[in-house]
């Protein structure tokens, strides 16, 4: 009776201890798969934050050039408005020095083509350049035109005589030369009819 008990006993025993460790993997296999989803839930928050990021440098990025773009229009802007204003002093100092060549006996008039070459080299470094005009076509962009001239000599609209000189500043044009260009006589060909059919002749 004894043994039988006994070995009734055994399968329960071998239950109790299988079914602990079955519910135990159970439990982790939940808590892998939690920890996998909260993994991949992190790994979409870090992805976010790194395009976040990325959007942030390239507005910072685009903000430094816009910066200096507004940095360099000002400073052009001011010296644009400091040079126009010494234009009409630095072409009055270049007609004196040119009204006299007898720097002999004209102490003064040897001071004033110091200043004006200085000048001229201090303008040249700020990027002033005149405009090419007399012999070249008209360019609307650098060119007003001020008076047009008969002359069949050379192509039409082109920059016969320069009344007041341009000026580039940094390419760009900071003062239009004021010219005269060419046009052709408006005296037009004598043309003869053409001569009608034999048909036409005889009426």
């Amino acid at each position: 009776m004894s043994n039988g008990t006994e070995k009734d006993a055994n399968p329960s025993e071998k239950m109790e201890v299988v079914q602990p460790s079955e519910v135990l993997f159970a439990e982790q296999q939940i808590i892998i798969q939690s920890l996998k989803q909260e993994l991949e839930v992190n790994k979409k928050r870090i992805s976010e934050l790194q395009e976040s990021m990325r959007r942030l440098a390239a507005d910072f990025e685009n903000y430094k050039k816009w910066a200096a773009k507004e940095r360099q229009t000002i400073e052009r802007t001011a010296a644009e408005s400091l040079i126009k204003k010494l234009l009409d002093i630095y072409e009055c100092l270049g007609k004196a020095v040119c009204t006299t060549t007898d720097t002999k006996e004209n102490d003064l008039l040897e001071g004033v083509k110091m200043i004006y070459k200085e000048f001229s080299r201090i303008l040249k470094s700020e990027g002033l350049e005149p405009i090419p005009s007399v012999g070249l076509h008209l360019d609307v962009y650098k060119h007003e035109v001020m008076m047009q001239k008969v002359n069949n000599d050379v192509p039409e609209d082109t920059v016969l005589e320069e009344i007041q000189r341009g000026y580039l500043l940094n390419n760009l044009v900071l003062r239009a030369a004021k010219v005269v260009v060419s046009q052709k006589s408006k005296i037009s060909e004598t043309t003869q009819e053409p001569e009608k059919p034999e048909e036409e002749k005889g009426g």
